[in-house]
C-alpha cells in the first residue's frame, strides 16, 4: 500500500482546524491537535488524527463530547482530588488530570486523582510521558464508564469489558533520552487498531478476536459490525491474566473516578473514567541513585543473549528487547523528520470531513 507522508507542519494545523470546526475554542483545539499528532508521530496512528472522522465524529453527534466544556478539579488541597471532565475532549481532560496529579505529588509526595466524564482520553501513554518527564513515577487505570464492551472473558465470545488500558511511567533520570513508559490495552490489541484496519481494508491477525464457534475473526469490518469479541491479553494461552488486569482497571477507574463500570448499562458511546497515581521518587532516593538503577537494568537486559532460534514474536519491533517507550521514541524521531505516513483511505476520510465542515486549508500532501 502506498502511503502519503504528511509533515507535522501540515497535519497539526489541519487537525486544529477540524477540532475548531467541531466547536472547540482555540486553546482546546491546539491541545487536541497536538495530542493526536503526537500519537501519529509515536507510531500509534490508531489513537491519532484518524479519530477525528471516526470515533470523535460519532461521539460529537451523540452528545458524548462537549467541545466547549471546561474540566473541573474537585477537592480540597491535599493528596487527592477528582477531575470532572464534563465530557470535554479527552485530551483536554487528560492535561487537567496530569497537572492535578503532579502538582499535588510535588507538595505531598504522592497524589491520587480520580477522573470521570473524560469522553475519550486518547493515548494513555501520553499522560504517563508527561508525568515522567516532570520527574514523577506515574500509573493509570482506565475504563469506559461501562460503555463500549468489546472484550470477552476467557472461554467466552460475548463482549463484556472494554479494552481498559493501563499505563505506567518512570523517569529515566538522564540515563536515557526518553522516560520508561508502558502503555497497553488489557485486551490483545487496542480497539483503535481494529478500526484503523477496517478503514484501510487490512485483515486482523489471527489471535486478536474470536467468535462463538471458536474461530478467529479476521475481517475487521465484520468485527466493527459486531461479530465476535476481542480476546484479553494472553489470548487463548493465558488470557486469564489479561482478564484479571481488565477487571482491576475497571474497578480502579470506577472506584476512584466515581463512575459507572461494566454491567451498570449507562447510555452513550464512550465515557472514560480513570485513576491516576503520581509519586515523587525523590522522597525515596536521590536522582543519582535512581539513574544508576535505570542504567544497570537496561545494561543487564541488553547483555542477554538473543539467539536467532528464539523468536521475539510476530508483533515485536526487531529481534532484541527494547525498553518500554523506546520504540515510540525512535518512531517519533523518524517521523518528525520524514512526516506521518497515512493510507490513501485515511486521506480520503480527511478530505471528505474537511468538505463537510468547511475546512478549506487542506495539507498540500493530501493532493
Amino acid at each position: 500500500m502506498t502511503r502519503v507522508s504528511v509533515p507535522i507542519e501540515e497535519l497539526e494545523p489541519f487537525a486544529r482546524d477540524v477540532v475548531r470546526a467541531y466547536g472547540a475554542d482555540e486553546t482546546a483545539a491546539e491541545q487536541v491537535a497536538e495530542s493526536l499528532v503526537e500519537a501519529d508521530l509515536r507510531g500509534h496512528r490508531s489513537h491519532g488524527t484518524i479519530r477525528l472522522p471516526m470515533l470523535y465524529r460519532r461521539m460529537l453527534d451523540a452528545g458524548a463530547i462537549d467541545p466547549a466544556a471546561t474540566p473541573e478539579v474537585i477537592g480540597e488541597p491535599g493528596a487527592t482530588a477528582t477531575v470532572d471532565g464534563r465530557h470535554a475532549f479527552g485530551q483536554v481532560v487528560g492535561r487537567h488530570a496530569v497537572d492535578a496529579a503532579t502538582e499535588r505529588a510535588a507538595e505531598h509526595g504522592v497524589a491520587a486523582i480520580g477522573v470521570r466524564n473524560g469522553a475519550h482520553l486518547g493515548r494513555i501513554g501520553e499522560w504517563a510521558e508527561r508525568a515522567a518527564e516532570r520527574g514523577f513515577v506515574f500509573a493509570a487505570w482506565v475504563n469506559t464508564g461501562g460503555l463500549a464492551p468489546l472484550v470477552a472473558p476467557p472461554g467466552s465470545a460475548t463482549r463484556r469489558l472494554a479494552t481498559n488500558p493501563v499505563a505506567f511511567g518512570v523517569p529515566s533520570f538522564g540515563a536515557l533520552e526518553f522516560p520508561v513508559v508502558l502503555d497497553m490495552a488489557t485486551s490483545q490489541v487496542a480497539h483503535g487498531k481494529v478500526s484503523k484496519r477496517a478503514v484501510e481494508n487490512e485483515p486482523l491477525p489471527e489471535g486478536w478476536a474470536v467468535d462463538a464457534s471458536g474461530d478467529y475473526v479476521t475481517d475487521a469490518e465484520r468485527f466493527e459490525s459486531g461479530e465476535g469479541a476481542l480476546l484479553p491479553v494472553g489470548g487463548l494461552v493465558s488470557g486469564y491474566k489479561g482478564f484479571g488486569l481488565a477487571m482491576i482497571a475497571e474497578l480502579f477507574a470506577g472506584t476512584l473516578g466515581g463512575a459507572f463500570v461494566s454491567g451498570q448499562d449507562p447510555d452513550g458511546i464512550v465515557n472514560n473514567a480513570a485513576a491516576f497515581l503520581a509519586v515523587d521518587p525523590e522522597r525515596f532516593g536521590s536522582p543519582e541513585a535512581n539513574r544508576a538503577r535505570v542504567e544497570a537494568l537496561v545494561d543487564y537486559i541488553e547483555a542477554a543473549e538473543y539467539p536467532e532460534a528464539v523468536p521475539a514474536g510476530d508483533a515485536a519491533r526487531g529481534d532484541r528487547a527494547l525498553v518500554p517507550g523506546e520504540a515510540e521514541f525512535r518512531t517519533r524521531t523518524e517521523r518528525a523528520a520524514e512526516g506521518v505516513p497515512l493510507a490513501p483511505e485515511t486521506v480520503a476520510l480527511f478530505v471528505d470531513l474537511a468538505e463537510e465542515l468547511g475546512v478549506e486549508d487542506l495539507p498540500p500532501s493530501f493532493g
